[in-house]
């Protein structure tokens, strides 16, 4: 039996407490990231404008995941939207040193870690060599990753088809 239009889950704007819960978690993030790479976070402008309007993406692609897909979005397509997101609206701003890639930086801390914990609730051994975070780095800077390939990779790095041997840190 089909469904209608109507009977399609829809996308329902977050309410602001929604909004704000998502908010303060990503802002947890981005103080994690500063103080692992001791940066001077006087120097960093987290223009909560474009935050918020990626949180808003990423869950209007939730919905899309059920319409068109079937399923509801796992953690690792989440924070694999996160991280494409991240690397094309840049919501963060470092003044005192632009060509730091923070939002890169963010973005490959984000995946590595949601990588280390999808890894952990699934029993597998998940651990990162530095010349695979090098290139992950290098890829959320220079390559036009695509949503879909940033998931690709998480998938084929928890299947266990590509992935380091040695402990990771992050750049």
């Amino acid at each position: 039996m089909s469904l209608t239009l109507s009977q399609y889950p829809k996308y329902v704007p977050l309410t602001p407490i929604e909004r704000y819960g998502k908010y303060y978690k990503f802002e947890s993030y981005v103080r994690q990231v500063v103080e692992y790479l001791h940066l001077n976070v006087d120097g960093i402008e987290c223009r909560k404008d474009v935050i918020f309007d990626i949180i808003e993406r990423v869950e209007m692609r939730r919905v899309y995941f059920r319409v068109f897909h079937g399923i509801i979005m796992s953690e690792q397509n989440e924070i694999s939207h996160y991280c494409f997101w991240i690397l094309k609206l840049a919501p963060l701003v470092n003044k005192n040193n632009p060509n730091q890639h923070i939002n890169a930086r963010l973005a490959v801390f984000l995946f590595l870690k949601m990588l280390k914990q999808v890894g952990r609730v699934r029993k597998q051994h998940v651990s990162f060599n530095n010349r695979f975070v090098r290139n992950l780095m290098y890829a959320f800077v220079y390559r036009d990753l695509s949503k879909e390939a940033i998931m690709a990779i998480a998938d084929a790095l928890l299947t266990g088809a590509a992935g380091g041997t040695s402990s990771s840190t992050v750049p």
